[in-house]
């Protein structure tokens, strides 16, 4: 490769820098520009970044930059983590359009994945690099990567551990993808599984329902767990007859010889308690607003047999 690679990265969070660090040190690779749809990111500043380094930095959409993208006739253009649907006018512009998703495709296109592998019942996770298409995630695959998912891991856990094999996958195939010899294969489409950006409401769809199976109330807690941003929450009806919300954290699903009430609570140790589910397994809580969970029920005043969660 005589000349450089012109590349444009669209992006956002932490996996987007370390795959701009990377770009940036490859010596056959200019970053032509960044584009970014916020200088607040929760991890991340990819326009002060870029400004630091003397590159182009685009705010908003990068819809409304066609002729600017165009002008450095980029050979790749990336898209990692970044949170608007880019148009076929800007797939057209280069070579190789390529997204870094966080899902393994055909399955957990679009949004939430993380959330809805966990929800699910998945036993991994994953990212995938792929073509971009006028169809939004069905183009053909450049590489795929896994990591598991166990009955305890959270949505904050498995996004943080699919954000280190995302940047893992852009580095192993990027070299091959600039020299052309890496090859794509197509989707099975029949296997899709796709989620809108509607498809969960974190602030409405974090209640726990304690109706629920074991299981079910598992998964659910560990999907809304991305902490410190948010916790599932739960009510717990006082003797009193109101109401109290709290935030549920650290939770176990054990099988129980004796099941308890749905939402009925029970002392397991010094510092835990258990709560009944639908099904003969009930909920071990580690933590109760962000307090050692009977240390917080037994800062309430009343008996464990007096209170409930509903």
């Amino acid at each position: 490769m005589a000349d450089k690679i012109k590349v444009v990265v669209c992006g956002e969070k932490w996996v987007a820098q370390k795959c701009l660090d990377f770009l940036y040190e490859e010596p056959k690779t200019e970053i032509c520009a960044i584009v970014t749809s916020s200088t607040t990111d929760w991890q991340t500043d990819l326009a002060k970044w870029g400004a630091k380094r003397g590159i182009k930095v685009f705010l908003g959409n990068v819809n409304n930059y066609v002729n600017d993208i165009s002008s450095f006739q980029p050979d790749l253009i990336f898209s990692i983590q970044y949170r608007l649907l880019i148009k076929p006018i800007i797939l057209r512009i280069s070579r190789h359009c390529i997204n870094l998703h966080f899902g393994l495709l055909p399955r957990y296109g679009g949004c939430h994945p993380i959330a809805w592998a966990i929800l699910n019942g998945e036993k991994q996770a994953g990212v995938t690099l792929h073509e971009m298409s006028e169809k939004f995630d069905e183009g053909d695959i450049f590489g795929q990567l896994a990591v598991p998912i166990t009955e305890t891991t959270t949505a904050r856990e498995l996004f943080d551990a699919v954000s280190e094999i995302a940047v893992e996958l852009f580095i192993k195939r990027y070299a091959a993808i600039c020299e052309g010899s890496l090859k794509t294969y197509p989707q099975d489409l029949s296997q899709k599984l796709y989620y809108s950006k509607n498809s969960i409401d974190f602030e409405k769809d974090k209640i726990i329902n304690w109706h629920k199976t074991g299981i079910e109330i598992q998964r659910h807690i560990c999907a809304f767990s991305f902490q410190p941003f948010q916790l599932p929450t739960s009510y717990i009806q006082l003797p009193t007859g109101k109401h109290l919300e709290v935030t549920i954290s650290q939770t176990r699903l054990l099988k129980t010889n004796e099941p308890l009430q749905p939402g009925m609570m029970k002392i397991l140790n010094t510092e835990e308690i258990l709560v009944g589910t639908c099904s003969d397994e009930v909920i071990q809580i580690g933590f109760i607003n962000k307090q050692k969970s009977l240390s917080f029920l037994k800062s309430l005043g009343y008996s464990l047999s007096r209170l409930t969660f509903i």
